[in-house]
């Protein structure tokens, strides 16, 4: 019962005992009038319809702006007819409402209707509500069918070609036992694996340790990409910053091609993937509900990298970029092949430069993969 209903019950039962205590009857049949209205509409929300109901995501991961539904089944268990019944949901702080068709008696039914997907997140969906009311609205009832479910919207995938891939600044190649086998570069001997090429065993080896030894090779011109996501608050406004998130995952997915190995840092000190993961969607999981943050510092990242073992590319995504960000980006020179700085800034604004480090500015994610085909991957 509603708070409507509770005060229309406690009107009926003043006005009934003062019709009572008077002997004033237009006052007593009013108040009578209104608790037999109130007890009316309690037993009109609480005759429930019997019906069973279950509810999918489909796709329960999806891309920020594409589409998802919901599919609702439902059968009317009881021999009358169910009329078209309003239902309703909470996606995060959303709600969806959706109308289910009219079931005969045993009848089941189907209802697909769309999802909200423009923000970007890991959203739990609770569960169908049947919400009931009486024609007075003097009650309401709501009914759980289901169960809670999730979706995860991830960000934007932008069309960004990959960077074309030169020779190694590593000849003796990658030093990594988890680097694709290949037929460039001899990396060592080890013991054979099931499904390994038995062309590839050292006969001479194997004979000397009484077990079966094959060379490891790895090719030298294997891409292997940083890509450091500035999560700085201040360099960004709302709208920038989920621009820079759907451009870093764009970015780890085109550098990812081919299974190339790509690492994600972020200026928090966070890291993800890398030479033992070749698989980008694991840092799109991330990028779906990573939020800005002041803690740790990009100039402390960019320190770490400059000492690191380096790669084919860095990419640093921020926003507004500094100029006294600009030195410590182009030192990454002497570890990376190309060094690129994507800078996502609202409005007109002219970014430094260095002779060692591409600058893109954009004011949004299109821009930028514009300026990527055009300059970048070419």
């Amino acid at each position: 019962m509603t708070r409507v209903g509770v005060g229309a019950a406690v009107v009926g039962l003043l006005l009934a005992a003062i019709g009572l205590a008077a002997h004033w009857a237009p006052v007593l049949l009013v108040g009578a009038g209104l608790l037999v209205l109130v007890v009316g509409a309690t037993g009109y929300v609480l005759r429930r319809p019997s019906i069973e109901l279950r509810r999918q995501i489909e796709p329960p991961r999806v891309e920020k702006g594409k589409a998802a539904i919901a599919v609702v089944h439902v059968t009317n268990r009881s021999r009358r007819t169910v009329p078209p019944l309003l239902i309703e949901q909470r996606i995060g702080p959303t709600a969806v409402a959706a109308t289910l068709p009219r079931l005969r008696g045993g009848e089941s039914g189907l209802r697909t209707y769309r999802l909200p997907t423009v923000r970007r997140g890991v959203f739990d969906i609770g569960p169908v509500e049947l919400p009931r009311a009486d024609p007075f609205g003097l009650c309401r009832t709501v009914q759980r069918l289901g169960r809670p479910q999730r979706i995860s919207v991830h960000p934007r995938l932008l069309a960004l070609d990959p960077l074309p891939i030169g020779t190694s600044q590593r000849l003796e190649g990658p030093s990594s036992d988890l680097s694709p086998q290949g037929t460039i570069t001899f990396h060592r001997l080890r013991e054979y694996v099931v499904g390994d090429d038995l062309r590839a065993v050292h006969w001479p080896t194997t004979a000397r340790l009484g077990k079966l030894v094959v060379r490891h090779n790895v090719d030298t011109a294997q891409p292997d990409s940083v890509v450091l996501f500035d999560l700085r608050p201040s360099v960004y406004s709302e709208e920038t910053f989920e621009e820079a998130v759907d451009v870093t995952a764009s970015l780890a997915v085109s550098l990812a091609e081919g299974l190339a190995p790509v690492q994600l840092r972020t200026s928090s000190g966070e890291r993800l993937g890398g030479r033992e993961h070749h698989d980008a969607a694991l840092v799109v999981d991330r990028l779906t509900s990573i939020q800005p943050t002041d803690q740790g510092a990009l100039g402390a990242e960019l320190n770490l990298l400059r000492r690191d073992r380096g790669g084919t590319a860095l990419v640093v995504v921020t926003g507004r970029l500094h100029l006294d960000s600009l030195p410590a980006i182009a030192a990454c020179r002497r570890r990376f092949d190309r060094v690129i700085a994507v800078s996502l800034v609202s409005g007109p604004a002219r970014p430094p430069a260095d002779p060692g480090v591409t600058v893109l500015a954009a004011a949004n994610a299109d821009g930028v993969a514009q300026a990527w085909n055009s300059r970048v991957a070419r």
